[in-house]
């Protein structure tokens, strides 16, 4: 769903139940998160968990993004962030960037939309964006400028997660 009238943050902020609704504003414009489906919640707890072993991670924190260039400011809900260190306080939304923010595209979510966030994130300062698109059995890794493509039997690792290496396989596989 998206709101026709661009809104800034604070209105954002103050609008009643954005969380209940899984609400998101990316570039001032209002989108609802899809509600994830078990392949989703596996993956994001797959990542979460491994993720865990070389510093924090945590599933669908608000993150409070000012706004920067032609971006309006954003409040995107991203399936996964990481900090190698110093995460933010148990009661506070992200206001400074993870080292890693990971979406993981649901049925039916647009790709625009992904283009759009990815672009947020990387003007935040996150330095790594991870998009995993389970239909195409692919994640796309954006970083120091470029994108990379990974699927199959390759590894997803990121100087931004220094020691943590998944092979795409088991990340998209049902086993």
């Amino acid at each position: 769903m998206v709101v026709t009238t661009r809104l800034r943050l604070e209105d954002f902020l103050a609008m009643p139940r954005i969380e209940e609704e899984r609400l998101e504003l990316i570039d001032g414009e209002v989108y609802e998160k899809p509600m994830p489906r078990w392949g989703h919640a596996r993956q994001a707890g797959q990542l979460v968990a491994e993720l865990n072993r070389f510093g924090f991670a945590g599933v669908e924190a608000r993150a409070i993004i000012p706004a920067a260039g032609d971006l309006e400011a954003s409040a995107p809900l991203p399936d996964v962030a990481f900090y190698r260190h110093n995460p933010p306080a148990d009661d506070e939304w992200m206001s400074r960037p993870p080292h890693v923010a990971i979406e993981i595209l649901s049925l039916g979510q647009s790709r625009t939309e992904m283009r759009t966030k990815v672009e947020v994130y990387l003007r935040f300062g996150v330095e790594s964006v991870w998009v995993v698109d389970p239909e195409r059995h692919l994640v796309d890794v954006y970083e120091a400028g470029a994108r990379r493509t990974l699927s199959g039997d390759d590894i997803l690792q990121s100087p931004a997660a220094p020691g943590f290496a998944l092979r795409v396989a088991d990340l998209l596989s049902r086993a």
